[in-house]
């Protein structure tokens, strides 16, 4: 509901300022006050009447700070421009997001004071919030490289004044100075030898995501990077990695046009290395140059071809989503196209006299005929017929993987990548058809090798790539997805042999036992030392969650005496200055609190202790002090357990 009746003239007048027009949002009979709406877009602003239905940024947040929508503060509503289906945007979001972080997209009625405007499609902003859902921050940088930019976001290194990097739309408040990681980048990609390449990059950018990311757009002739060298977003994240994101889909499984488009192009056969060759497009030019990144991304379009590229998989969506939205677009009088071609767009090629537009169901079988069967494309490449997976790995271990390649086209090389973490490069290591690393006999297709001990708690990804010899280098993944996708496991901490170390007492509900030096009645955990040398206690952990050995860490400095004993507060108190303090707080109705060693000694569990729930004031407390069972009793910190 907005505030008076002359909106759409208010929003003409605001449109690409920094005023929003005021209005009141309900959702599902729920109340959001004071919202704000703002037209958004170029050619679905420009190329449509101010009576039908145009794009709208919704800001949930426009004067409530905090105010969300089932945790989004905006909300893109889309009006389908040339897209008489409704549906080209969120197919492309619900396939990309199988590969790389995409925007979620769905449908949305949207009711104007009392009137219907119809079906939008709501496809996820580009800010902070989505940072958190695909990368688990809301730091880093962002950036937008619209659409018909002259060439001046095309990644290629311009020069070394700001004002060569204004292609490069800023999307992140106080980073003002952040165009000098884009200097840095473009002269590294521009002028890095394509031998060593791959290396330089991979701490830099996220290659294979860039790869997907190309991919994807090559499969669903999509107007972004891989064809104009703009209509992308560029993020660099909190450790100085950069991602290529998409920026929008509205115009993918149809027949490209415009600036870098190719010309002629008469359905779903946009060439699958198209630009490769072309300077100003240093992403493929340069990649492309090496071989076994090109054979990855040859790989990953095959994957995205083979998976998604077929009726039987992409029609089920469209039925679904057409009978989802259908009744509402028939009724719709503000849309751009009729109802009938909202059907027969799902199903046939149609003009309407000055374009060609693409059928769903004929570009989802052209397509896939014509990459499948293209000569760059099907070619013979190694086959990885299983990996290891792996269960129960211990932090004092290495891990042993096993790759078993079949086929007629033998594997040249096989490498095993890993990553100790999200978001993290992943490291490669050789693997070995030798018969000397759990490898079965030397020369029978099977290679191993070993990820070294990780750190407990870590969460370890890994796949494997086998390559071919020969003049055009292919490759084959385990998982097929690589690091969209790859296999995972969990590093437990293993048990030590013996430890001086004990937790010797537990409270898990103080209320009058004792109170901290901040004069607060904390629950608290108690070590004693039972050796007769002082211990450091630095780098070693304590933890409340067998999943995350190394969840609090004692300060450097930390000791003990021999024979003595230390309390450490339970409270999530890590800004008081005096005092040890958790970032846990226990479980009064029980869990199990480990003693976790640094990590330079394995992450070894020196001590651990499983407790039921306990009574107020009452601690789980070893009798005979220091070495015997766990049992309840009357509390005694800092002093020997009678």
């Amino acid at each position: 509901m907005t505030k008076d009746d002359e909106w759409k003239e208010e929003m003409e007048a605001f449109y690409r300022t920094d005023v929003a027009v005021p209005a009141d949002l309900i959702v599902d009979g729920k109340l959001y006050k004071d919202v704000g709406l703002k037209y958004r877009g170029n050619s679905s602003y420009f190329s449509v009447n101010p009576d039908l239905k145009r794009s709208i940024n919704l800001y949930l947040d426009h004067k409530n700070d905090g105010q969300k929508l089932l945790g989004y503060k905006t909300l893109n509503l889309l009006n389908a421009n040339s897209d008489p289906t409704f549906m080209r945007e969120v197919i492309y979001s619900h396939v990309a997001r199988d590969y790389i972080p995409a925007f979620k997209g769905n449908f949305i009625k949207v009711v104007i004071n009392g009137e219907s405007w119809g079906i939008y499609s709501n496809i996820q902003q580009y800010n902070k919030d989505f940072l958190e859902d695909n990368f688990n921050t809301r730091g880093g940088v962002r950036w937008k490289i619209g659409a018909g930019k002259g060439g001046q976001g095309n990644l290629r290194y311009p020069g070394d004044k700001k004002e060569d990097y204004a292609g490069f739309q800023l999307r992140t408040d106080g980073a003002d100075d952040a165009w000098k990681e884009l200097q840095q980048f473009t002269k590294l990609l521009d002028e890095t030898p394509v031998d060593q390449l791959a290396e330089k990059l991979n701490g830099r950018f996220n290659i294979d995501g860039a790869l997907w990311s190309l991919a994807l757009e090559c499969v669903f002739q999509d107007e972004g990077y891989f064809t104009r060298g703009s209509d992308y977003n560029l993020y660099l994240d909190p450790d100085g990695r950069f991602q290529l994101l998409q920026h929008d889909g509205n115009e993918v499984m149809n027949i490209p046009g415009g600036p870098g488009m190719p010309s002629g192009l008469s359905g779903p056969k946009l060439e699958p290395f198209y630009n490769a060759d072309n300077e100003d497009r240093p992403l493929m030019y340069k990649l492309f140059q090496v071989p076994h990144i090109k054979a990855r991304y040859r790989h990953h379009l095959k994957t995205i071809t083979e998976e998604w590229i077929d009726w039987e998989k992409i029609g089920p969506l469209v039925t679904g989503y057409s009978e989802l939205i259908s009744d509402e677009i028939e009724k719709d009088v503000r849309k751009h196209s009729s109802f009938e071609a909202f059907k027969k767009g799902q199903i046939e090629t149609s003009s309407d006299g000055r374009r060609t537009k693409l059928g769903l169901k004929p570009f989802t079988i052209g397509r896939r005929e014509f990459l499948l069967n293209h000569p760059e494309i099907n070619l013979p490449a190694p086959k990885i017929a299983s990996v290891n997976e792996i269960d129960g790995a211990k932090s004092n271990e290495s891990i042993r993987i096993v790759a078993k390649t079949t086929g007629e086209t033998k594997a040249k090389s096989v490498i095993l990548w890993h990553a100790d973490g999200f978001n993290e490069p992943y490291k490669m290591v050789a693997m070995h058809d030798d018969g000397k690393h759990g490898d079965g006999k030397a020369g029978d297709g099977e290679f191993g090798a070993d990820i070294p001990a990780q750190l407990a708690g870590k969460k370890v990804r890994y796949y494997v790539e086998a390559r071919s010899d020969g003049e055009e280098m292919t490759s084959d993944f385990y998982p097929a997805r690589a690091e969209a996708k790859p296999l995972t496991f969990r590093v437990k901490a293993a048990k030590a042999n013996d430890s001086a170390l004990r937790i010797n007492e537990v409270v898990a509900e103080n209320k009058s036992t004792a109170k901290d030096p901040q004069g607060d009645f904390d629950d608290y955990i108690e070590i004693v030392n039972t050796s007769d040398s002082e211990v450091d206690l630095s780098g070693k952990f304590l933890t409340d969650s067998e999943k995350n050995p190394r969840k609090w860490k004692f300060p450097k400095g930390t000791k003990i005496a021999a024979g003595a004993r230390l309390v450490i507060w339970a409270d999530e108190n890590g800004k008081a200055k005096d005092g040890l303090h958790t970032n846990f707080k226990l479980d009064k109705s029980g869990e199990t609190i480990q003693l976790v060693d640094s990590d330079s000694a394995g992450n070894l569990i020196l001590d651990s202790v499983e407790f039921a729930k306990l009574g107020t004031d009452k601690a789980l407390r070893r009798v005979p002090d220091g070495s015997g069972d766990l049992r309840e009793g009357k509390p005694s910190p800092g002093q020997a357990n009678k």
